[in-house]
């Protein structure tokens, strides 16, 4: 009777253990789900460099978002990326910045492009640290001490924020302040004519 309520006793306590992996699971769905929201892709290669345009949909502002080239054949999950970049190896080709609002950005990865697939790595509004692979999947990193072991773990200690891109001025610009001009003259010319 004894060794039967050991292995009860065993049981209920692997399935309580089982229950509360799967709560904490739950609890993670709908953060993981507004992570998804994070979109990454190239636009083009203008003078060896790769153009990217990041696509925050999430809902929130993200902040510390690194995105990453790796040359790679098949799924990167967040367990593989530090052996594309061992330590004291080549450094990662990354876009890094420490706030993305809700919306478009446009961006460029330092140094030249060496890679086929683009990861992403990223804090939502609560602090809490993602990856995202270049299949679409999402996991959990956690605390920006882990964000910061796994930078160490790839050769990135120090991270500079990569410039945005300069907007040109529109020419419609040019045109209204021409106008606004030849109407100041215009002004000028009959009050003098008036006096």
């Amino acid at each position: 009777m004894a060794s039967d309520n050991s292995s009860l006793k065993k049981k209920n306590s692997h399935l309580a253990k089982e229950n509360q992996a799967l709560k904490q699971a739950n609890q993670d769905l709908p953060t993981a789900s507004a992570a998804a929201g994070l979109n990454v892709w190239e636009t083009e290669e203008k003078s060896g460099k790769l153009q990217l345009k990041i696509d925050n949909q999430t809902g929130q502002a993200v902040s510390d978002l690194l995105v990453l080239a790796v040359a790679a054949n098949g799924r990167i999950t967040l367990n593989s990326l530090p052996s594309y970049f061992p330590v004291g190896g080549v450094k990662p080709r990354y876009f890094y910045r420490k706030k993305v609002a809700i919306g478009g950005t446009e961006g460029s990865l330092t140094g030249a492009y060496a890679g086929s697939d683009m990861v992403c790595l990223f804090a939502d509004a609560s602090g809490v640290y993602w990856f995202k692979g270049n299949r679409g999947q999402i996991e959990k990193i956690g605390s920006q001490a882990h964000f910061k072991k796994l930078l160490r773990q790839i050769s990135l200690n120090k991270l500079e924020e990569s410039p945005l891109p300069v907007k040109k001025m529109k020419t419609e610009k040019k045109k209204t302040s021409k106008k606004k001009e030849e109407k100041r003259k215009e002004t000028s010319k009959k009050k003098k004519e008036e006096s």
